[in-house]
């Protein structure tokens, strides 16, 4: 019975392609009217999204020209260019065949992509790949074909990337054939622009929490936000007198906030240029006085880190010598012994290895780097320790995994014996967590 399916698939797919070369050959479809029933109601493309579409744009939101990697298994691609027409190119489901459509310059997407098509016999499930202009790709979708028989119908691929995307790259399904009338992509305000829209509050030019303006363009407490990009200004709370410290504290003013402290500013905290700071986290004094993390990096624990896009951080409980290991999914290991950026890292760093104290350990996306999506393994070896870990000297760790605009994850556990990586991996010794990016 599993032969005789095969086999009448096989056919079937043949079929079809006998069909296709027939019906939809080198000469245009003729211009025909839409009958209402063909026509795709509002309801049916709510089903596939919940963003109502946009009212209108100012540019041209079809497909342009063919791009660069479209197979030649993809009959009449220039059909798909354009807005809706009737007229479609044709992706045989071949193995590896794929319908590349370009934008067009300035003309770039941030939002989700409405697929008009038709020629379908069956419903499909295949995928969508958002690439920028140098070839990228910068996020991916599963496109829904369910609407079958005569018309064009539309289907919506949810786009949930941060970057403007020229390119899109509509993959084939085996033993099957669908028809590409027109793309259309729309846009929406994002966070990071320097452009005010939308639901954001403010938006200074980037996608950093700490600065007033956070990854989500929302105003942070403490801070007021103006113009565009957004100048975002530390509320002085210390000078304004709305601070709530006692008539024996003195208040010292923080980015986004104050601390109420006793006049003879306790440790940790120290006195830098006659305020005091707390070397743990002021990006000012970090370690020490008139130590200033430079752009791209944050105070932690008294060391500058670097930050970005993606960034994992460990810390431990007490002195010696553990060491992060975070594997991209594209099976890349991370660690002090392949520190990276380079593509043997998929561009992420070590930017910080901590070999004697109680961390941090920082692994890092840069902001200009984008890191690839899908499953990180996140592993922490636990050996170079006087005296070991043991039951009655344990070793507690934790680790803080940072997604601009997502709550941050906090991983912890404790450690009773020497742990050894390797290979990082779920139910491996050392795995700490799986985590999903982005």
């Amino acid at each position: 019975m599993r032969r005789w399916i095969v086999s009448l698939r096989t056919w079937g797919l043949g079929a079809m392609l006998s069909w296709c070369v027939a019906a939809c050959g080198g000469a245009p479809l003729e211009e025909a009217p839409v009958a209402p029933e063909d026509m795709v109601s509002a309801e049916g493309v709510e089903a596939l999204t919940e963003a109502a579409p946009e009212a209108s744009l100012a540019w041209d939101p079809y497909a342009d020209a063919v791009g660069p990697g479209t197979s030649a298994a993809v009959l009449f691609p220039n059909n798909a260019l354009g807005a809706p027409d009737r007229r479609a190119a044709t992706v045989l489901g071949l193995l590896n065949t794929a319908l590349v459509l370009d934008l067009g310059q300035g003309e770039e997407g941030t939002g989700d992509l409405r697929v008009h098509y038709q020629g379908l016999t069956v419903a499909l499930v295949t995928q969508v790949d958002f690439l920028k202009a140098d070839g990228q790709v910068v996020g991916s979708g599963t496109l829904r074909l369910v609407e079958v028989g005569l018309g064009t119908h539309v289907a919506v691929v949810r786009y949930t990337g941060s970057l403007p995307y020229r390119f899109v790259r509509l993959r084939a399904v085996l033993l099957a054939i669908y028809q590409v009338d027109a793309v259309e992509t729309s846009v929406r305000p994002f966070c990071g622009d320097g452009i005010i829209g939308g639901d954001e509050v403010c938006d200074d030019g980037n996608q950093l929490s700490g600065d007033g303006c956070d990854s989500v363009c929302e105003v942070e407490s403490g801070y007021t936000c103006s113009g565009e990009p957004s100048a975002c200004v530390d509320i002085d709370e210390c000078a304004l007198g709305t601070d709530t410290c006692a008539p024996d504290e003195v208040c010292v003013n923080t980015p986004g906030g104050f601390e109420c402290e006793a006049p003879a500013c306790s440790p940790p905290r120290i006195i830098c240029a006659e305020a005091c700071v707390d070397p743990r986290t002021d990006n000012n004094h970090c370690g020490g006085c008139g130590n200033v993390c430079g752009q791209g990096t944050a105070c932690t624990e008294g060391v500058c880190l670097g930050t970005g896009n993606l960034q994992f951080t460990a810390t431990w409980s007490r002195n010696g010598d553990a060491d992060l290991y975070v594997k991209t999914p594209n099976n890349k290991l991370i660690f002090f012994g392949n520190r990276g950026p380079s593509e043997q890292t998929d561009f992420g760093a070590l930017d910080v290895d901590d070999t004697a104290g109680d961390g941090p350990e920082n692994i890092f996306w840069a902001q200009d780097r984008t890191p690839p999506s899908g499953t990180y393994e996140v592993c922490l070896r636990v050996g170079g320790f006087n005296p070991p870990p043991s039951p009655a000297q344990p070793v507690s760790y934790s680790i803080r995994v940072r997604r601009p605009g997502q709550q941050d994850l906090a991983f912890s556990g404790v450690a009773t014996q020497p742990v050894i990586i390797s290979n990082c991996m779920a139910g491996q010794p050392g795995h700490v967590a799986s985590v999903v990016y982005p």
